[in-house]
């Protein structure tokens, strides 16, 4: 191989080595401000929020969201008593008929 062909693949190795340096440069330089914007986006979203329950105004929608769920839970809870007292009605019929009939059944036998 010819000195000037070395030159020439050493000269164009160079030129994309330069290239790929500076195309990786590029990327992390974007990565960077991608990462940067995203860091702001947070502290910006918590500042907002701090902000917002030092004035109180976040706390209102958690109470409401709490009161919400604490209603859907009392209307399980609810339900839960009904069907309750339901099978205990039931039962109470159930062991007054057996009550009866035996009461009726002694006194008959005893007559």
């Amino acid at each position: 191989m010819s000195m000037d062909k070395i030159l020439s693949i050493g000269g164009r190795l160079q030129k994309m080595l330069d290239e790929a340096e500076f195309e990786a440069q590029k990327e992390i330089s974007e990565a960077r401000k991608k990462a940067e914007e995203m860091v702001n986006s947070a502290k910006s979203d918590a500042e907002y929020r701090r902000n917002r329950a030092q004035k109180g105004l976040g706390i209102d929608d958690l109470i409401i969201a709490e009161e919400k769920k604490a209603k859907k839970d009392a209307e399980k809870i609810t339900l839960e008593y009904k069907k309750k007292i339901e099978e205990l009605k039931n039962i109470s019929s159930e062991k007054h008929d057996v009550t009866i009939s035996f009461i009726l059944k002694e006194t008959m036998l005893n007559e």
